[in-house]
């Protein structure tokens, strides 16, 4: 079976009929959340070749809204799920086919979160499917999850902020220096499954799950790409001008900054790597302006902006 998934329990006869609402989420967080921290989870999967499931499913419960990704690849079309108001806190659910994305290897099992409230219910996660000997597998355990704040957060301005400098590795991959890294505040308890017969996200976490076509769903969706119509310039100030009646994630790509340089975008706040090129844009927060300026510190050259471009929701 699944190493790091625990060996899965078989339930007496006494248990065969248990409701759906017997198997709660098991919700974890970061130990000190707040409601403006991005937060990292991951976990590694490691599957032997001859153990490689038939069928592989994660299913996410979250009161915020997440990227979900698998050995570096975004599971989805979406720029980000679900695509709900900042102040909506709804518990909502989505399970995703991750057969793909998986190998026989160690198997990077990563989440980026984005919190709607302080709370320690952030985001609840399975991994459920048909293993390679045809048996039924599932587990909402945490253990083994580890997690750190990101290097992007939401401002008490309603926007976002930027700073890659804070960790210097892909987060996403397996290999990770673990010592930066924290096990996660769990809480309810977790439910290891093995029947005979298959079973479904509303049998591990107690309520049906949303089940959506990937292309349609709800999650913020990428319709477009726009270039801005025009831009004015004002001394090292640039007023850029987008794309009227639409709902736009800003990227902007820099080039000759210097490392630690801060460059307001709009409602993003950025501060720079240094490196030739690089790539300043908002995961989870859209505005709805059709003008965005550009501005930074003393250090911030209107000629170091390369391009603009509007992401339309």
């Amino acid at each position: 079976m699944l190493r790091l998934i625990h060996i899965l329990i078989l339930f007496a006869a006494s248990l065969a009929t248990a409701t759906a609402g017997d198997f709660g989420c098991r919700w974890m967080s970061h130990p000190a959340p707040d409601d403006t921290s991005h937060v990292w989870f991951r976990h590694t999967l490691v599957i032997e070749e001859q153990d490689m499931p038939r069928t592989a499913y994660i299913h996410v419960a979250t009161t915020g809204r997440f990227v979900l990704y698998v050995n570096g690849r975004n599971v989805s079309t979406a720029l980000f799920t679900p695509d709900r108001t900042p102040s909506d806190t709804t518990v909502m659910a989505i399970s995703y086919d991750v057969r793909r994305f998986l190998r026989p290897d160690s198997n990077a099992i990563a989440l980026l979160y984005c919190p709607s409230t302080r709370t320690r219910r952030q985001v609840s996660i399975s991994f459920y499917g048909i293993a390679a000997d045809s048996s039924h597998f599932a587990t909402n355990d945490t253990d083994g999850w580890l997690c750190r704040h990101a290097d992007t957060w939401q401002t008490h301005d309603g926007g976002e902020a930027m700073n890659r400098n804070t960790y210097p590795y892909r987060w996403t991959d397996t290999d990770q220096p673990l010592t930066l890294w924290q096990a996660v505040e769990q809480i309810s308890t977790s439910q290891h499954l093995n029947i005979s017969t298959p079973i479904s996200a509303e049998d591990i976490c107690g309520y049906s799950p949303v089940r959506i076509n990937p292309l349609v769903d709800n999650a913020a969706h990428m319709r477009r790409i726009y270039t801005p119509l025009f831009t004015e310039q004002s001394a090292d100030t640039l007023i850029v001008h987008l794309v009227p009646n639409e709902r736009h994630l800003i990227r902007v790509t820099l080039r000759g900054c210097r490392r630690g340089e801060r460059i307001s975008i709009g409602n993003l706040h950025y501060v720079c790597t240094g490196e030739i090129d690089e790539q300043a844009f908002a995961r989870f927060t859209p505005t709805n302006s059709n003008t965005i300026i550009i501005t930074g510190d003393s250090h911030f050259r209107s000629e170091q902006v390369q391009e603009v471009e509007s992401i339309c929701l």
